[in-house]
């Protein structure tokens, strides 16, 4: 057989030297795609990682060192993530904030949301939350939660349009950062419940009504192990729809849960989660304000569970063997608040942050703390498949299962992403489709054509063209966020018609109350997303040298006049069979 080293050798050093520059063109193109195209620009995302207790952002067991490592390398070409790493506990080691660690813009020990060096409203895009500790007491100006002063801190950047991401788990592990913050202390438990025995409490470590999500592993029976294998839970997630044409069938899950490779329906799993809610009360006040504000048109934006995780009968697995036999069920394992409907923040809490430490992702540290095998290189000796010390990287399906818990990661960070960045993603969408995917050549024989000239089926076909290529680069929920965001100023009556995930058109659905899916909106909405890229096109035959704001406020002008030409003439080639339609009814 003919190694590796041998092949290499056998292209001569010429070709190697052309192998190692392209390794080194795709690595640089990874990490800094405007270096080598100038008009290319990504939207800065400006994020704070705050954990506490046992909890760190090292490389042990219990480090989310895994978790910041893709984030740094996984997000959408359109998005870069400035991490800042904050640790409350000031006795933590450099490691655990990784300290000097490339792209890590900020380590911060003993940190304090009422310590201006630290936190201001602001100065983050969003902040991300992994708590375990269930009390402050005994720490400087702080009692149970944090101090007041930082509550209201973390309220202000909420309600400027910040987002928040808020986990814990099981019990009341967590409840000493996240629970006494508006919004996120009502979107998940952060207590027992119900608080009553064990026999009850969904949220214990060892009674029969626990959250084990832990799956039968790769070997007989069920281990504590089995949640550091490469084989996830399931999840049923929430699946949305709107009573326009094709639409009403396609069944898009929550944007978080809107992946790349199609839905994301797969999470790590372990055997005694913390469990995602709908609050009690959505009319409170927080700080003197609504905690869930109205929109424009006064409906109440609430919260809502996306997924839910399911636990089989009969899990007994714990490294001490003081596990009761569970009796299945199902709970919540992901909520969200669309606050931006409301003109304040997003918010995502999730079950655990089991779903985000090493040992849930790439296995247990053989021969740690938490190593269940009694030697090292345990797995061989006793029998034991070699994934639990690997994790999901131990297979081509687990690497697989990976990539879409990945892709859950960074959507979490685009979703809750303040309104302004979110303007800063769309534009770039507009330029991708003109210079990366390169629309107009795909599907015009000459680019150059000017708009007059092409015929609404053209534009059409573009259009859909242009949805399918950002799909496959974002995925098809973001591709529509893209459009609803766009199409509320040239068009906004045809929003209702196309957003799934709007509540009153949710509400109505649920009624059996919105209109019969006869007429469907998109072939004019793709007629006109296809003129407007066809206008910015022509104005922009070339890339230029550098975007820069004026650029931006100009692309966005041709877009929507385009857009306008675009639906004028959709309309006027429908409009011929919508009287005949008529007709018909009439008769």
């Amino acid at each position: 057989m003919i190694s590796a080293t041998q092949r290499l050798d056998d292209l001569g050093l010429s070709n190697r030297e052309l192998l190692e520059l392209n390794l080194q063109r795709r690595q640089k193109f990874r990490k800094s795609p405007e270096a080598i195209y100038h008009w290319w620009r990504r939207c800065t995302v400006r994020v704070l990682l705050v954990t506490d207790g046992g909890l760190n952002f090292g490389p042990g067991d219990f480090g989310l060192s895994t978790f910041v490592h893709i984030l740094q390398n996984d997000a959408p070409t359109r998005v870069r993530f400035e991490l800042t790493l904050a640790h409350i506990r000031p006795n933590v080691t450099d490691a655990d904030v990784m300290l000097g660690a490339p792209g890590i813009a900020r380590s911060l020990k003993g940190f304090r949301f009422d310590d201006p060096a630290h936190f201001r409203p602001d100065m983050y895009d969003q902040v991300w939350l992994f708590g375990i500790e269930t009390t402050y007491a005994g720490m400087p100006g702080r009692g149970t939660f944090l101090a007041n002063a930082e509550v209201q801190n973390i309220a202000d950047h909420m309600n400027r349009g910040g987002g928040v991401f808020a986990t814990g788990d099981h019990g009341f592990l967590g409840r000493a950062l996240c629970g006494a913050l508006p919004r996120v202390r009502g979107m998940r438990h952060w207590g027992d419940f119900p608080s009553s025995a064990d026999a009850t409490n969904e949220v214990s470590m060892t009674g029969p009504r626990r959250n084990d999500t832990n799956q039968s592993g790769n070997d007989p029976g069920t281990q504590f192990s089995d949640q550091s294998d490469d084989l996830p839970q399931r999840l049923e997630l929430v699946l949305y729809s709107t009573f326009a044409g094709f639409l009403r069938n396609a069944r898009y899950p929550h944007p978080v849960l809107c992946g790349r490779l199609g839905r994301i329906d797969v999470l790590p799993d372990h055997p005694h989660e913390g469990e995602c809610r709908v609050p009690d009360d959505v009319t409170q006040a927080f700080g003197g304000r609504d905690e869930y504000p109205p929109d424009g048109a006064g409906t109440r934006i609430v919260p809502e569970v996306i997924a839910h995780s399911r636990v089989p009968a009969g899990n007994t697995a714990d490294k001490a063997g003081s596990k009761t036999a569970t009796i299945p069920h199902t709970f919540g394992a992901i909520s969200a608040y669309d606050g931006h409907r409301a003109g304040v923040g997003r918010v995502v809490c999730d079950a655990t942050w089991h779903h985000f430490v090493n040992v849930n992702l790439i296995g247990v540290l053989e021969g740690g703390i938490f190593d269940q095998f009694d030697t090292l290189g345990g797995d061989q000796h006793i029998g034991e498949h070699t994934s639990k010390h690997d994790g999901f990287l131990s297979s081509d399906a687990g690497r697989d299962i990976l990539d879409r818990i990945k892709n859950y990661y960074t959507n979490i960070g685009v979703w809750i992403a303040p309104r302004e960045r979110h303007a800063c993603f769309n534009l770039y969408a507009w330029w991708q489709l003109v210079y990366a995917d390169r629309i107009m050549e795909a599907a015009l024989a000459d680019p150059e054509v000017p708009l007059q000239q092409v015929s609404a089926a053209t534009l059409l076909s573009i259009g859909i063209h242009a949805r399918d290529a950002f799909g496959r680069r974002a995925s098809r929920c973001q591709t529509l966020e893209w459009l609803i965001d766009w199409l509320r100023k040239p068009w906004p009556e045809v929003v209702l018609w196309i957003d799934p995930w709007d509540p009153v058109t949710r509400l109505r659905l649920d009624k059996e109350e919105g209109p019969l899916p006869v007429v469907d909106p998109m072939p004019l909405v793709d007629v006109a997303l296809g003129a407007a890229l066809v206008s910015l096109r022509q104005a922009f035959p070339y890339p230029p040298a550098k975007l820069t704001e004026r650029e931006d406020r100009r692309a966005l002008e041709i877009t929507l006049a385009g857009a306008r030409a675009g639906l004028d003439l959709a309309l006027r080639d429908v409009a011929p069979h919508l009287e005949a339609f008529n007709r018909l009814v009439r008769r």
